[in-house]
């Protein structure tokens, strides 16, 4: 599983880099403001002790280097494990409506009673299917993985299936 996410992001990488000319027609970042998104799913998907996922992200608004957005967030699991992460993410957007999402980040975790993960540092990466309403609401599908990079003496990593609504941070205070 961990080899699939990790060709699947590493071609999406590829793709989105490779249109670097058309970046800027396909990019959301140019009149979205910053996003608060909310996202709910089960971690552990591959394993048979699964547990719910509850997330709280901030995509900002402007972009670094034309393409990549810093974000910030905080994932609390129903086992009360906690993970604080700030890291980039870079939005492509398909005709009008749909949109993907690829990011990176790290972080603080805390196991709580949930999986021992082998280091306090930990790393999510993740890939996002969506559609963007005419609002720049947006609701998507996502999977992601977490782990410790081998930093730590062991490194189990896991995965995790959310459901994520995001919603223009202008929008709330309009």
């Amino acid at each position: 599983m961990r080899l699939v996410l990790g060709k699947i992001l590493a071609l999406v990488v590829v793709f989105g880099f490779a249109s670097a000319a058309q970046a800027q027609q396909f990019l959301g970042n140019n009149n979205d403001s910053g996003l608060l998104e909310m996202s709910t799913g089960m971690v552990d998907i591959t394993q048979d002790e699964e547990s719910a996922e509850f997330r709280l992200d901030y995509r900002f608004q402007h972009a670094m280097f034309g393409v990549l957005r810093p974000i910030a967030g905080v994932m609390v699991t129903s086992d009360t494990a906690v993970h604080g992460y700030g890291g980039l993410a870079m939005d492509v957007l398909w005709g009008d409506h749909f949109v993907s999402s690829i990011y990176t980040s790290v972080g603080g975790y805390h196991q709580g009673d949930g999986e021992d993960l082998g280091h306090w540092i930990e790393f999510r990466s993740g890939l996002e299917l969506g559609f963007r309403f005419d609002s720049r609401e947006r609701l998507s599908l996502g999977i992601s993985h977490i782990s410790n990079a081998s930093i730590g003496d062991e490194n189990p990593g896991t995965e995790i299936l959310s459901l994520t609504y995001a919603i223009p941070i202008d929008a709330i205070f309009d």
